[in-house]
């Protein structure tokens, strides 16, 4: 009888141990990861053309062509005229959003060789661009002469569905390659952007893997 109560007492404590560890688990992949990273890349060419308004208020965003330094597809989007203050708009239409769980940004793949000149104006709609959010500066920091990704945190949060829109208006004179809407707080690369856009060739979102299928797998290899 003490015999059989002691390998029983041991299988409960193993049991207990493997379950401390399963949740210990959970709670770090919730920490590292969230439960739908979302990842979207669009060459700034690839505007709405339907809804965009290129020239405006003597300004005008016109596509560049410039094969003596690497932008992807060779072109990239840049507007020149008065900086009186978006009348202008790209629009970016974002497939469909998830449940997500982190931080959304914008990156744009820009040149912006001092603090005075190359910025934008952002705004979200969560209705397909009936309404818009506030509106959001973005300026750079001086970077230099090369391209450069930069980053900013949307103070308009993406929800759930395929009412997302991006619109990218004009602040200063400003030029843009790729622009990129993400939550999964990494940064945005030209060899993260290359190998999205060769994994992605119809133009839709990277889903991460889900920590329950994680979870569910580490569980399976605990069992044997």
């Amino acid at each position: 009888m003490l015999k059989n109560s002691a390998i029983l007492y041991k299988e409960v404590l193993k049991m207990k141990n493997s379950s401390i560890l399963v949740v210990s688990l959970l709670a770090f992949l919730f920490a590292v990861c969230p439960i739908h990273a979302y990842v979207y890349y669009v060459e700034a060419e690839k505007y709405d053309p339907d809804k965009s308004i290129l020239a405006a208020g003597g300004g005008v965003w016109s596509e560049k062509k410039d094969k003596a330094v690497f932008v992807f597809s060779d072109t990239y989007m840049e507007y020149s005229g008065p900086h009186v203050g978006a009348n202008t708009s790209l629009i970016y239409p974002i497939p469909t959003v998830g449940e997500t769980a982190g931080q959304w940004k914008v990156w744009v793949r820009c040149l912006m060789p001092d603090t005075g000149s190359d910025s934008y104006f952002f705004y979200i709609s969560n209705d397909g661009g009936k309404t818009w959010g506030p509106q959001q500066a973005a300026g750079g920091n001086g970077q230099g002469p090369d391209w450069k990704w930069e980053n900013w945190v949307l103070n308009t949060q993406l929800k759930k569905g395929s009412g997302n829109v991006l619109r990218i208006a004009e602040r200063e004179t400003a030029r843009a390659d790729v622009v990129c809407v993400r939550d999964d707080g990494q940064n945005s690369t030209d060899e993260d952007c290359a190998q999205w856009f060769k994994e992605n060739k119809g133009g839709q979102p990277k889903i991460a893997v889900q920590p329950f299928r994680k979870l569910s797998t580490i569980w399976g290899q605990l069992k044997k």
